[in-house]
């Protein structure tokens, strides 16, 4: 057996374990976790502190720059998955029989979507005011929540999720660098710090 397999594997009895956590009482829970449109009052408290540190102009600006960020992050993992076409947990033979599974799609499972992207705005509002509020490490419970919620439904390998919160890490950084580029061009040379 290769390394790579080696690394499959483990990665599917990781999976197989993490998900028989799950019962049915619980499931409500992790179906709402999931659901994007339910975290818009954790945006709109992003959108709230960047207008209050940035004013109106520059932070309705890094709002939907960090928009922007999202659905571009969105459309690299799409390209990802049809690249490497892993299959999800939830129709993968030998893999399905021992799962629950909550909900199913027929897209690839690797990179997680969910696991990229929550990570990516947070991290990028997190580097934007970890010096000024250091509460602001709690923002990472939503990508925490938000990825699992995909392994407890069966959608995603545990791997699937860790390289999402990579990819999410180095594109808030990416972008982050590009936002100060934008805002010290057209606002001024000290609004990002």
């Amino acid at each position: 057996m290769s390394f790579l397999e080696s690394l499959i594997q483990a990665d599917q009895q990781l999976l197989i374990y993490l998900n028989n956590f799950g019962s049915q009482p619980f499931d409500a829970y992790w179906l709402f976790v999931t659901k994007p449109t339910n975290w818009i009052p954790l945006f709109l408290f992003w959108l709230f502190l960047l207008i209050k540190n940035y004013s109106w102009r520059k932070g309705l600006f890094l709002f939907l720059f960090i928009c922007i960020m999202a659905g571009l992050s969105d459309v690299l993992v799409n390209i990802i998955k049809y690249a490497t076409t892993r299959p999800r947990p939830c129709w993968q033979d030998g893999v399905l029989e021992q799962i629950r599974i909550l909900k199913c799609s027929r897209s690839f499972s690797f990179v997680s979507g969910h696991a990229t992207t929550s990570t990516a705005v947070t991290t990028f509002v997190y580097l934007l005011f970890r010096k000024k509020y250091k509460w602001t490490i709690l923002f990472y419970i939503y990508p925490l929540l938000f990825a699992y919620s995909r392994i407890y439904m069966g959608k995603h390998y545990p791997g699937d999720i860790l390289c999402g919160y990579t990819l999410g890490v180095v594109e808030a950084v990416l972008y982050l660098k590009l936002a100060k580029y934008l805002t010290n061009k057209w606002f001024d040379k000290n609004h990002v710090k």
